[in-house]
């Protein structure tokens, strides 16, 4: 669905892009992550034609990012970061304007706000002043109004800033269904954790260049050397001390102690970790918890990225 080669982008002479080849499949759900000034931003405007490449190739959907603009802002729906809303209008009206502006057909027109509202969990609203509404409310407006054209493709920059747990979970549920829709979408976002819940792929982005990308049990089962294990002490001495024992085991590799838990790589199948567990409890008293930990986004990122996340 979303495919870049070469694509670079230089604001004067610094480069925020640098020879990002992409793909991103249809249907995909793509976390976009990376540290502070990775060219997070500038990629999703770039994808969304927004923004004019220094060089390199664009094709969202066989369409060619530059060269058939209209088409492609019929395909694409992009969400930045910060947003303005026309306050003195009610949410119908605010929808009616953006639907007229995306040129949607008058007779589906209130069809169409119907549909987009009561999938963004606004249709209580419609009536309501924009100026009225709460911050995790507007950005799911912001969200509604940009699907009023049925984009095959969203971008998402940093949905989640700003906004309450309460309403980080309502976004993260909008996200899923949208993806379960068949909508293609690359959301940007800092909050790791809350990509796990939703993404199915990935992309680290480090000063301009993507390091790696990727469907995340890919990702994941190409960081796994064993059945990754963690065990939760008491205290620090006591984890310190039963590692200092399974470090000399040959089925545990790469046991690291962080205060009072320990983790390590088994190598061997449930079974013998079964083993392995009442062993551990019989070897020290201190044991809280043995458990096979599932590896995440955050594996990956620690392993590959500079652990500083924007």
């Amino acid at each position: 669905m979303i495919n870049t080669l070469g694509l670079t982008k230089y604001y004067d002479t610094r480069p925020a892009v640098r020879d990002v080849d992409l793909y991103v499949p249809a249907g995909e759900i793509c976390g976009l992550i990376g540290p502070n000034g990775a060219g997070k931003t500038t990629l999703l405007k770039m994808l969304a034609g927004l923004l004019r490449p220094t060089s390199g190739k664009i094709e969202v959907a066989g369409i060619e990012v530059g060269t058939e603009p209209k088409q492609l802002h019929e395909i694409v729906g992009y969400v930045p970061d910060t947003f303005g809303l026309y306050d003195e209008l009610t949410v119908r009206h605010f929808m009616q304007y953006f639907a007229k502006a995306h040129r949607v057909p008058k007779e589906q027109i209130e069809r169409r706000i119907a549909g987009v509202l009561e999938l963004t969990n606004l249709a209580s609203k419609y009536y309501e002043p924009v100026g009225a509404l709460s911050r995790g409310m507007r950005q799911r407006l912001v969200i509604a109004k940009t699907l009023l054209h049925a984009p095959k493709v969203l971008l998402l920059d940093e949905p989640a800033s700003g906004l309450d747990p309460v309403a980080r979970i309502d976004l993260c549920e909008l996200i899923k269904e949208l993806g379960a829709l068949g909508t293609t979408l690359v959301v940007s976002s800092h909050i790791l954790t809350e990509l796990a819940d939703f993404c199915t792929s990935v992309v680290i982005m480090e000063q301009g260049h993507v390091i790696r990308s990727g469907r995340i049990e890919e990702l994941v089962g190409k960081l796994s050397d064993g059945l990754p294990v963690r065990i939760e002490m008491t205290d620090a001495e006591a984890a310190t001390a039963l590692a200092e024992k399974l470090e000399s085991r040959e089925d545990l590799r790469d046991v690291t102690v962080e205060g009072a838990i320990i983790d390590c790589a088994f190598q061997g199948d449930r079974l013998a970790l079964a083993t392995l567990h009442k062993e551990v409890v019989l070897m020290h008293d201190g044991v809280v918890s043995f458990y096979e930990r599932r590896l995440t986004i955050e594996d990956v990122f620690m392993a590959v990225g500079s652990h500083a996340v924007s």
